[in-house]
């Protein structure tokens, strides 16, 4: 199916983490979009497999997402190869975004930063002709990545302030990653122990940047064309 915009995540939480307030004012826009998880994040300490399956589902289903679809690559073991560079591209080929969102490629989580380096190098596959692909060659207008642990200047930062409320409620879809703090499950977190906690303070922080309350930060790597100088009225 079609869609406007894709989201790539490398597990099954991340989209509503790094992208959820981008894809709940994509929703209450009527701009259709999509979510492909590369992993179904089964090494993770938090969750069985079929659990965060059925919590992606259920999130998707409360987002509107048009598709939700898992490529099943192995969890802590992604990695940028031609191979997936081709499965990427296919996902790209059969949902014909005009825009594509993945996590930023400078992570601190290696399937994060693979995940964003496997979608930057995936451009080139999509519009390959000898692919012997199922679906046509198709190239998204722009792919533009999500910053997750990275605290660099964006491109972009979209004000989320007026969904955010709901991205939180969003997020606790995901039960089993954040019904509770580290402490309370009784494991040692890669950071604040209260995900959500951290989660809000790194929204406050982007937000701030453009004098607002909550925020999700994008980067470009490359120039963005403008056909005309009013589309920078819109700003």
């Amino acid at each position: 199916m079609p869609v406007d915009v894709l989201f790539f995540g490398a597990h099954p939480d991340d989209v509503e983490w790094g992208a959820g307030g981008i894809a709940l004012t994509l929703a209450d826009q009527k701009v259709s979009f999509g979510i492909i998880d590369l992993t179904a994040g089964e090494m993770g300490s938090r969750g069985t497999p079929g659990e965060r399956a059925l919590e992606a589902q259920h999130a998707a289903e409360v987002l509107g997402s048009a598709a939700r679809e898992n490529l099943n690559m192995p969890d802590c073991s992604v990695v940028d190869s031609p191979e997936n560079r081709y499965r990427v591209a296919e996902a790209i080929r059969k949902h014909k975004p005009r825009i594509v969102m993945a996590p930023y490629w400078k992570d601190r989580h290696p399937d994060h930063a693979a995940a964003g380096t496997i979608l930057r190098n995936s451009a080139l596959y999509c519009t390959l002709t000898k692919s012997h692909s199922e679906y046509p060659p198709h190239k998204p207008h722009a792919f533009f990545y999500y910053l997750l642990h990275q605290f660099r200047r964006p491109s972009f930062v979209v004000d989320i302030s007026g969904v955010y409320p709901r991205k939180v409620e969003l997020l606790k879809l995901h039960r089993s990653q954040f019904a509770k703090t580290a402490d309370e499950l009784g494991i040692q977190a890669h950071g604040m122990s209260d995900y959500l906690f951290g989660l809000e303070s790194r929204d406050r922080y982007f937000g701030s940047l453009i004098g607002k309350h909550h925020g999700e930060a994008l980067i470009a790597d490359r120039p963005i064309a403008l056909t005309s100088l009013t589309q920078l009225l819109s700003l």
